[in-house]
């Protein structure tokens, strides 16, 4: 039987829920929503399109990344394995549409990251949770330049950055380092 392998591009529409299964397997679970995009001549301007929702499955260490650095509404690239099915419920036949991930990202169109690679069994350097990461405005410079890693810890150890004072603004997640090694940036294991 052939497979169908398939790149698609969207948001995380759930939250990641992860679990042990029975014979010790780890699995991370998500909605993928991922919205058509076209321009409209007459109008001028874009318009959404049709929508596909699909739900991915992570296995092993991808889902222990995925559960690390993975959360609602981040935009990512998913690659895997997929998989129609066909169900009844209620007397009504459905369907589901599933990916089995080989492989999830961050969409770097949309957001900037900093890799730390996660070692084969473990890793023992550390990794910054960036839940609590805000732009805090110093009026110094540009937002992007003023980002600083709120009520994290291991950030702190990390950078040598202080994060006294600093006021979280929401839940936002910026990126914005130009590449140098003297600035925080979001970090994905």
């Amino acid at each position: 039987m052939n497979e169908t392998w398939v790149t698609v591009v969207g948001n995380v529409a759930s939250d990641v829920s992860w679990r042990r299964t029975a014979n010790g397997s780890e699995v991370a679970n998500f909605r993928l929503m991922s919205t058509e995009r076209r321009y409209d001549a007459e109008s001028g301007s874009w318009e959404d399109g049709n929508r596909v929702a699909v739900s991915v499955a992570c296995w092993r260490r991808l889902s222990e990344n995925v559960r690390t650095c993975v959360t609602k509404g981040d935009p990512v690239v998913v690659y895997g394995r997929l998989h129609v099915r066909e169900y009844e419920l209620d007397g009504v036949r459905r369907t589901s549409t599933d990916i089995e991930a080989r492989s999830v990202g961050l969409d770097l169109a949309r957001v900037s990251a900093k890799v730390v690679p996660s070692k084969p069994g473990g890793s023992d350097r550390p990794v910054a949770d960036v839940t609590g990461l805000a732009v805090v405005d110093t009026g110094a410079g540009s937002p992007e330049r003023d980002e600083v890693f709120a009520g994290t810890a291991a950030a702190s150890s990390i950078f040598g950055t202080s994060v006294a004072g600093a006021q979280a603004e929401g839940d936002a997640r910026p990126g914005g380092s130009d590449g140098g090694d003297d600035e925080p940036s979001v970090l994905a294991s």
